[in-house]
């Protein structure tokens, strides 16, 4: 396989002085400035909905990318100049080839070209070093002057009043930027103009509104045929789990209040999707109640109503209590590889009043980012004839434990390398004694011989107060491992440079046992566990290859329901003793 690390070195006098520049949001753009953007025309949905990559483009030069999500606005309204993919830190990404004639495809990365690194099929694999800027690369034709780039219709910069069409950059890491399902911080060209492609939640509801609360009438009869509960907007597979801790929905009530009434409650369902886009599971319940708002204080006069603009906030409905009675809502655990659809219900309760905004997707977003729904009271389900997502935000953070096996140290590469004795990086020996560790079958060996497991962790595996956020689960683990210690000198929580070193510790071998072995997950925030198992063999146990069921468990990382809190909320691997801790929801003591 050849990867290519993406040039940071190029960017980086490019961005220099922009990628931390900071600037506000600007205002959203209201009923009276939308003369020049395309008149809306709404259609019935169609069903099922296949999710994904919807049509390709007109001259057939286009790649796929997984896992698009982009880099928004924070909280406080701040956020950066650049278009930005979202990508998980220590993970490959595969920009799929979709030319029919992939052997006349060319490849080039801010101009340099890159070709001889894709693969033979065609495709492009970038290993992204974490915490960098990256430009996403160019897809063209050896005979053709066109060419595809990942979001280029859609990122436009100002610069001393001309408006240029530029690169779009890949985002390994950012806690502080909130996702979204399609690029809400850029500008659109529209009559020689450059126009945000934010669109006020104004639409054609009987209350004026886009998304939310109102009636449509379906058959121009002039009659209202039915309310909306609700609207839902789809998200494509995502590269690595992510932890989601609040959902945030821009939007434009007409009550002075808030868009909910005090004492009342409008909810978020975090779904899972099959690949025809049918619900299969309910992932979390958020709900946002008539508190979680942010600003509503701006107004906008129409048709004689006053509009409120600000944002809802909603947090997951399970709930951390400790010992004081104090409630935390838990982050939720969106899986890997699965499509969801947040589906926003509740839009036709009494009292409620709320318009989402929407974002005008490029062309290049409108091939495989869902268009948004609303859902009526009567079963159907209505959008936009024009490319409109939901502008909702997630508030949350990529949670990636990579365990390394093969291909991981360029020791492999070497001459001497012991490669018919090695299973990989993360198989471990442990002494009969317990005292030795040893990388299986380069015991003794002082050139290759590591005695410990290489793991990428998203965030540092232990916080400023010493507590851990990774850890490993006590109910699948035998009594003869007492747990692992954890090195992070070699992780650079900075940047997230550098692997955590980690270490089985194990009891001695017990009389006439010669030999035992055991897996063990790592998991991390929210239930979510690494990719790879690490494998422990003691004394002269025999490493056996894991079987298909294993390998595709691996492959996807594993939501755990179940954790360790104190009673501050805070996760940690293991009690100490003499403290108060929170177990699957119970309380207990652990006696010195």
């Amino acid at each position: 396989m050849k990867k290519l690390l993406l040039f940071s070195f190029a960017l980086a006098s490019v961005v220099a002085g922009n990628a931390q520049s900071l600037s506000l949001k600007g205002p959203m753009v209201h009923r009276n400035d939308m003369e020049n953007m395309p008149k809306q025309k709404m259609e019935r949905a169609a069903e099922p909905r296949k999710v994904g990559q919807k049509r390709t483009v007109l001259n057939g030069i286009y790649y796929t990318i997984p896992g698009a999500l982009y880099g928004g606005w924070t909280v406080d309204g701040r956020g950066y100049k650049y278009s930005m993919l979202m990508v998980p830190p220590f993970m490959d990404v595969t920009y799929e080839n979709k030319m029919t004639d992939t052997f006349s495809s060319t490849w080039s990365m801010n101009g340099n070209d890159i070709t001889e690194y894709a693969e033979e099929n065609g495709n492009f694999i970038s290993n992204l070093s974490p915490d960098g800027w990256y430009y996403t690369p160019a897809l063209g034709h050896r005979k053709l002057p066109d060419t595809y780039q990942y979001n280029e219709d859609n990122y436009w910069v100002q610069t001393a009043g001309e408006v240029t069409n530029d690169n779009s950059l890949a985002l390994t890491y950012s806690p502080d930027l909130m996702m979204t399902p399609a690029d809400n911080h850029g500008t659109r060209w529209s009559n020689n103009n450059p126009y945000r492609n934010v669109l006020s939640g104004y639409g054609f509801l009987s209350t004026a509104f886009l998304f939310g609360t109102g009636e449509l009438d379906y058959d121009g009869d002039g009659k209202n045929d039915s309310a909306a509960y609700g609207f839902e907007q789809t998200f494509n597979p995502l590269l690595a789990p992510m932890y989601l801790d609040e959902i945030h929905l821009d939007c434009v009530t007409y009550n002075n209040y808030g868009p909910i009434p005090a004492g009342k409650s409008i909810k978020a369902y975090i779904l899972a999707l099959d690949e025809e886009g049918r619900a299969t599971e309910t992932i979390a319940t958020f709900e946002a109640t008539a508190t979680d708002t942010l600003d509503f204080k701006d107004s906008d006069e129409y048709n004689g109503s006053t509009g409120y603009y600000g944002t809802l906030v909603y947090k997951n409905t399970e709930k951390f209590t400790d010992i004081f009675g104090n409630q935390t809502s838990l982050p939720a655990a969106i899986p890997g590889g699965v499509p969801f659809r947040i589906q926003f219900e509740g839009m036709s309760d009494p009292g409620v009043s709320v318009g989402a905004y929407a974002i005008f997707k490029s062309d290049v977003e409108d091939s495989y980012i869902e268009n948004g729904y609303i859902l009526f009271e009567d079963g159907h389900a209505y959008t936009f004839q024009n490319p409109l997502s939901v502008n909702v935000s997630l508030l949350g953070q990529y949670e990636v434990i990579k365990v390394e096996d093969k291909g991981f140290l360029n020791a492999e590469s070497q001459e001497d390398f012991p490669a018919d004795k090695f299973n990989g990086w993360n198989v471990l020996r442990v002494s009969a004694d317990g005292k030795t560790i040893s990388t299986d079958g380069l015991e003794g060996n002082e050139n290759y011989d590591m005695g410990c497991a290489f793991v990428g962790t998203s965030v540092m595996w232990f916080d400023e107060e010493g507590l851990a956020n990774y850890d490993v689960d006590e109910e699948l683990i035998p009594d003869w491992l007492e747990g692992i210690q954890v090195d992070t000198t070699y992780y650079n929580g900075d940047n997230l440079t550098g692997y955590n070193l980690v270490f089985p510790v194990c009891k001695p071998l017990p009389e006439g046992v010669t030999g035992r072995s055991c897996t063990i997950d790592i998991y991390g925030t929210a239930g979510i566990s690494g990719n790879k198992s690490i494998v422990i063999l003691q004394g002269d146990a025999k490493y056996e290859e894991p079987d298909a069921i294993s390998e595709i468990k691996s492959e996807k990382a594993v939501i755990r329901k179940r954790g360790l809190y104190n009673i501050a909320g805070q996760r940690l691997s293991q009690p100490v003793k003499g403290q108060l801790y929170i177990n699957d929801g119970k309380k207990f003591l652990m006696k010195k």
